[in-house]
């Protein structure tokens, strides 16, 4: 796997993540999601309900179970006003904040995971869930929205994720 498609399964990972999670926990908003030098990672407010890491074995499961249907990833564009309606729809208070940030005329896209998980995303992605190398769920920590301490605080739930099991086993090691 090259160092893009790497990324690429990073990336889909911290989807897969975000996807899992709202299965397990439906109230919850999401502020990003990226991949990062080893893994990945994701920005989630959880409101009231508060989560540790002894929590990462149940989200992990989720994340495999999603990952065994093998869905497609599917980018499509849309309209500052269509990006804003999905948002404030979804009460994705965060997505409404970055999209209306944006400026006008810039391409605004989603990914659509099957029909299970749609986010804000510029991608790019995996074609399907399936080429999902090796990952595991490492730590959850705080984050401030934004890196601002007069913001929200989210809790950031950060993974690894390799091409192959021995790579992730080295890592872990």
């Amino acid at each position: 796997m090259d160092s893009d498609n790497l990324e690429k399964m990073r990336h889909t990972l911290s989807h897969v993540l975000a996807a899992a999670v709202q299965e397990l926990y439906p109230t919850v908003t999401f502020g990003i999601g990226p991949a990062i030098d080893d893994g990945f990672y994701y920005d989630i407010d959880f409101g009231k309900t508060k989560i540790s890491d002894t929590d990462l074995p149940k989200i992990e499961k989720k994340m495999r179970s999603i990952i065994a249907r093998k869905l497609s990833m599917k980018k499509r564009t849309v309209s500052k006003d269509k990006a804003l309606k999905w948002a404030k729809d979804n009460k994705q208070k965060y997505k409404v904040e970055l999209i209306e940030e944006l400026p006008e005329g810039e391409e605004i896209s989603f990914y659509d995971m099957g029909d299970l998980f749609t986010d804000l995303c510029k991608g790019p992605h995996l074609k399907v869930l399936s080429e999902i190398g090796a990952f595991k769920l490492v730590r959850i920590a705080g984050a401030y929205w934004r890196g601002d301490e007069k913001r929200e605080m989210l809790t950031r739930i950060y993974g690894v994720a390799f091409e192959t099991e021995k790579e992730l086993e080295d890592y872990l090691k």
